[in-house]
């Protein structure tokens, strides 16, 4: 049996306020979760404490210890959307307590029980996009946070249909020069085969129980440990499934990790993939190559209403008017990026901005990169020097993007790299979304990166309020060069772009 619980009412002293208790949420094998209220500010918070039952034994409680600090500690050093927000951590009566974000809706689980069918396709594509960008950010630790428990009811849903992951109690970081992981955690079925005590486990495990927890919600059936899904299994219990997104969940849970994707941002690139209509290559793991390409202007047989690349600009059935000519001519010279035009919009107001012939197109790349070992000069997308076959350096752009919330770092790897509020509704999720970090300002479609070949251009898309490159502001669908120490500003949020 359990000690008894926390009677509503009780005052917990933390580190930094007061919490009084609302009364009981859940409870596990060794916690409880309590609604909590901050005294400072009547804000509602969840409060875990570890609260072993009374016949536990000291080695099961020590451990269980071990993994509450570790999971307390772990949360307190991160910040994302997609994860709970950790506020205090304090002793009680001796038992350690977490005082962390109080997050409304269900576990993927809860739901699955409920509903007792599988989920549409484009459900689960939405919850696997969110899952994966939460896990990459994990993976981009110094060093690398594997969170090694994937699985629906580590998954909660909130109404607004955002995801959050919960119970970091068996996360750990990565060790480098470890042969083996000390203890195998993980749950049976979402597990790969290195999780079970047969090595370290890395980013891929983590890729393995995301495939298997998407494979559950596909097909209403828990993943059978130590297997592969076959060609057609997914498919014969969900006709919402496509052979795309079926190839997608068996690549992922490959026995052998060397076969899986090998990085979580190329999982969500696949994701993204399958979600837009892209066929995903077999063992390929170039995220690049598994965006869609964008349709280019010349298009012999044009759609009278083209849709852009990165989806409908306007799902509001009543937008506010973009500025600006709906439909400009193309105003970048000879070279135009990779780009199209939006579909019409709503008649502009009377006065618009003429369209201006930007200052800068592109130079065709003439040379390519030189061999830092022997010198030579090789073609223009060469990955090896044909001299001496070491790897081609290239350099990587990139953004820092600091907010009232947050300050972090991010490479541009994908194009196009997509900037503004994620739309669940609609399945959309821009590759930089501002939903948390803008206070409303950023458009649903507000702008996006291009890439031409060695150059990186910026793009308004006709957002409401505007974006600024280094104070100016910038001209709807007017293509601007990014160049080193640019910054760009969307509301709060301010990026600075740098190549390394």
């Amino acid at each position: 049996m359990f000690a008894d619980l926390l009677p509503d009412g009780t005052i917990l002293q933390g580190q930094h306020d007061q919490y009084r208790i609302l009364g009981i949420i859940g409870r596990g094998g060794m916690g409880a979760v309590y609604r909590g209220e901050r005294l400072s500010d009547g804000s509602t918070w969840a409060i875990k404490e570890m609260r072993p039952p009374i016949e536990a034994a000291p080695e099961e409680i020590a451990e269980n210890r071990k993994l509450f600090d570790q999971e307390a500690q772990l949360l307190q050093t991160l910040d994302h959307p997609n994860l709970p927000k950790v506020v205090d951590s304090f002793e009680q009566a001796g038992r350690p307590t977490l005082v962390m974000e109080f997050v409304q809706g269900k576990t993927l689980e809860d739901k699955q029980r409920e509903m007792n069918a599988p989920f549409f396709q484009r459900d689960v594509l939405n919850w696997g996009v969110q899952i994966a960008r939460v896990l990459n950010y994990l993976h981009s630790q110094n060093p690398p946070i594997i969170f090694r428990d994937m699985k629906p009811p580590n998954v909660m849903l909130t109404p607004e249909g955002i995801i959050k992951l919960i119970d970091f109690g068996v996360a750990r970081t990565y060790k480098t020069n470890k042969s083996k992981d000390t203890v195998a955690m993980g749950s049976a079925g979402y597990a790969p085969p290195e999780q079970y005590g047969k090595g370290q486990t890395d980013a891929r495990a983590d890729i393995y129980a995301l495939g298997a927890t998407l494979l559950h919600m596909l097909t209403n059936l828990p993943p059978v440990p130590l297997q592969t899904p076959k060609d057609g299994s997914l498919i014969k219990h969900n006709q919402s499934v496509t052979p795309e997104m079926e190839q997608v969940i068996i690549r992922s849970m490959a026995m052998d990790r060397e076969k899986r994707f090998q990085t979580m941002a190329s999982f969500e690139q696949a994701l993204l993939a399958v979600d837009r209509g892209v066929i995903v290559p077999d063992k390929r793991d170039d995220p690049t190559m598994m965006s869609m390409p964008a349709p280019v202007l010349n298009n012999p047989n044009p759609n009278p209403n083209p849709a852009p690349a990165w989806g409908n600009p306007n799902p509001n059935p009543n937008p506010a008017p973009a500025w600006g000519n709906p439909n400009p001519a193309p105003a970048w010279g000879n070279n135009p990026p990779n780009y199209q035009q939006p579909v019409p919009q709503p008649a502009p107001p009377s006065w618009a901005p003429p369209v201006q012939t930007p200052a800068w197109s592109p130079p065709p790349q003439a040379n390519g990169p030189i061999c830092d070992q022997c010198g030579r000069m090789n073609k223009p997308n060469a990955r090896f020097c044909a001299g001496c076959g070491a790897a081609i350096k290239r350099a990587v752009p990139k953004l820092v993007i600091t907010s009232p919330r947050a300050v972090w770092e991010l490479a541009l790897t994908h194009f196009p790299c997509r900037i503004g509020r994620r739309d669940p509704a609609q399945n959309h999720h821009p590759e930089i979304d501002l939903a948390e970090h803008d206070r409303g300002v950023a458009s649903r479609r507000h702008a996006v990166i291009e890439q031409q070949g060695d150059h990186h251009l910026l793009i308004d898309l006709g957002s409401i309020n505007g974006t600024s490159i280094n104070g100016v502001p910038m001209t709807a669908y007017q293509p601007h060069h990014l160049r080193p120490g640019d910054r760009i500003r969307i509301g709060d949020v301010e990026m600075v772009f740098s190549i390394e």
